[in-house]
């Protein structure tokens, strides 16, 4: 008898969703950004210093300033880059199996954890990007 007036209404959680989809949409600038900034690097060293800027990057006897700049600060961006499109691709993962079936729980720590880990990636590119220009 007392459950004749309870309602069930199957609305996923939109808390969750609104923060999956933030995530991801921060996640895929940021990924997006960061690898056209490290290609921007690549390409204005290429036009400054001509064909001897790629054997310099391979020599790792002789590295160069610029060289050095491309190789620490570039491999760790695109390290993060990597680490936000996984977030991404994992809290699109999760956005879709909470649209789908509403009871299911989302793993949102994976998420942040991937997304923490590529922002502490960016932070030590960019530390170390100002360590290598003026030190």
């Amino acid at each position: 008898m007392g459950d004749e007036w309870k309602i069930d209404l199957k609305i996923p959680d939109i808390g969750t969703m609104i923060t999956l989809l933030a995530t991801a949409i921060c996640s895929v600038i940021l990924s997006a950004a960061e690898i056209a900034y490290t290609m921007m690097w690549i390409t204005s060293a290429y036009e400054r210093n001509g064909k001897d800027f790629f054997i310099d990057l391979l020599n790792a006897k002789a590295l160069t300033w610029t060289a050095e700049y491309i190789v620490v600060a570039g491999s760790l961006l695109l390290i993060s880059s990597l680490f936000f499109l996984l977030s991404m691709a994992i809290s699109l993962y999760g956005l879709n199996t909470l649209a789908k079936k509403e009871d299911k729980k989302v793993h949102t720590t994976i998420t942040f954890t991937l997304f923490v880990i590529g922002m502490v990636l960016l932070f030590m590119a960019l530390i170390s990007a100002i360590i290598l220009r003026y030190l």
